[in-house]
């Protein structure tokens, strides 16, 4: 096996386990006893644990990200914001939502962790920037600035994201949703009935 698939290897075996107990709670010998290899062979391709951990906080933001965005990419600019927002939003206890926290704590410790965060956020941000221009270029937005629109409106979804994440649930979603899409409405300028009636075809 070369070089880059057993790296690939230990990342993926990584991020099963970190999706499933969290960064806190996975050791060095869960993994290597969870990918079939030895320890050693851990350190071989990383120089130390921040360093895994960092590498599938990557890896698990960019999938999730290119997952959020293919369905879009064809949408209607009002569709696609109310989809990229409900995506936002956690609905259930899904264990990829503790490791944005997992990685977010991480973060406050390790440079290198909040860099890479911050460039994932900012790719985040900038898909949400592309659906305002589109909808600005198409005439059902108004906006003078999209990407500080996009900023403000990302900003607002990942505070409700983070309450959601302790107690989640569809229906706290979709009142979150609500709220968020409420101050959108004011920043970008369409219209209540056009609202409600994307709602009902997206949701």
């Amino acid at each position: 096996m070369s070089r880059i698939d057993r790296k690939d290897q230990i990342i993926t075996a990584a991020l099963e386990l970190f999706r499933s107990k969290g960064f806190a709670d996975v050791s060095t010998r869960d993994l290597a006893e969870h990918a079939g290899l030895s320890r050693s062979h851990v350190y071989h391709y990383f120089s130390d644990w921040n360093e895994l951990r960092r590498e599938a906080f990557v890896r698990f933001a960019n999938e999730q990200l290119d997952e959020v965005r293919e369905p879009l990419a064809d949408a209607p600019p009002l569709e696609a914001l109310v989809g990229f927002l409900s995506d936002c939003l956690p609905s259930t206890a899904d264990a990829g939502w503790a490791l944005w926290l997992d990685a977010w704590d991480e973060a406050m410790h390790d440079a290198q962790m909040a860099q890479a965060y911050l460039v994932i956020n900012a790719r985040w941000q900038s898909m949400l920037a592309e659906v305002i221009e589109c909808g600005v270029a198409a005439e059902v937005f108004r906006c003078q600035s999209p990407q500080r629109a996009a900023r403000q409106i990302f900003a607002l979804a990942m505070g409700y994201a983070d309450d959601l994440m302790l107690k989640p649930s569809a229906e706290s979603a979709e009142a979150v949703l609500d709220e968020v899409l409420e101050v959108a409405r004011l920043l970008l300028g369409f219209s209540r009935p056009l609202l409600a009636n994307c709602c009902r075809l997206v949701l």
